[in-house]
This record gives C-alpha cells, structure tokens and sequence, in this order.
C-alpha cells in the first residue's frame, strides 16, 4: 500500500480512536512506560510536539517533563521546509501552525537543536522502528542533520508488528517504540 494511502485510512482509524476510554487507558500507559524509560530520565533538553487530537496526548507528559525539571521543547516548521526546536515554558503563548500543530509564538524564544532526546510524533509505528509521519518529511529531514536519540509513543491503533508501508532511503528509524501492550 502507499504511504498516501495508508495515511489516509490511518487518520481515519485514529479518527474514530480520538475519543474513546481506551484511547485515554493507553495514553496513561504509555506516559507511566515513558517516565520510567532511562532514555528520558537521563535526558535534560527533550523535544516534543503538542499533540493533535489524533495523537497520543502529550500534554500531560509536557506538564510532566516540566515538574520533573527537565527543559521542554516544541518543533517549528519554517518555510525552507526545515525545523528547528523552540524553549517551552508553561507561560509560553502558542500559535497554530499552518499545519494545525501548537508551536511556540515567541520569535525571541530560544532555539535549541542539539537535544538529548526527541519524543517523535507520527500516525504508524512498526516494532522495527519505521515511522510513518503525516508526510511533510521534516523529521527525517531534522534527524538526518542532527541525529538525536528518539522515542515514539504508539497507542493499539498505530502500533503494527511488522512495516505496512514503503520505507525509503530517507526515512529515519525511531530508536525505541514504546507501545501500550
């Protein structure tokens, strides 16, 4: 199947996941499973999107990561297709991005790309490590640039076994797949 294809039945799987108890049962399973994973407990600067509805919540993670000291930062996308990561900080203003992703408002806020660990959005995860994301490419692009450990968060409706999809040169693997199961 093509990832256009593919992402297409994916949004809509999620979709219909958005709202339901299990979605919120695996979301707390998998923040209980991410703040006892060494990868963040020995990480300070953590890279993270504020999720869309589809996704796995994030904002409880962030409030998290921010008790817990660590320093927060959320992606922008800029208009050369590139990204770059912005300080966090619970008083921070957010806008909506062109995507329709919460990014940090403040054009002064600082800029941090060398980060100890990125938590990697996206809509299907294999237990390999594919990743399949929303199609813009600017993970792989950032990841490709600045290798980064990375996590990815991946309720029953993301997570597949083996790979669906075609994974091409350019696709960077997530280093750890953290699943509800």
């Amino acid at each position: 199947m093509e990832k256009r294809e593919l992402r297409l039945k994916q949004i809509e799987l999620l979709k219909n996941f958005a709202n339901t108890k299990q979605k919120a049962q695996e979301d707390q399973i998998l923040l209980n499973k991410l703040l006892k994973l060494p990868e963040l407990l020995n990480s300070q600067k953590i890279g993270i999107t504020w999720s869309l509805p589809i996704e796995v919540s994030t904002q409880g993670i962030i409030e998290k990561l921010w008790s817990m000291g660590k320093s927060v930062y959320l992606p922008t996308a800029n208009s050369d297709k590139t990204m770059c990561f912005k300080r966090y900080t619970p008083d921070a203003q957010l806008k909506i991005s062109k995507f329709g992703v919460a990014e940090v408002a403040d054009l002064s806020a600082s800029i941090e790309n060398q980060l100890d660990l990125i938590i990697a959005p996206g809509l299907a995860f294999s237990a390999n490590g594919d990743r399949l994301g929303f199609g813009g490419g600017y993970y792989d692009r950032f990841l490709e640039k600045l290798p980064t450990s990375t996590v990815a968060l991946a309720n029953s409706i993301m997570f597949y076994p083996q790979t669906q999809w075609p994974v091409v040169a350019t696709d960077i693997k997530i280093d750890r797949i953290i699943d509800p199961y």
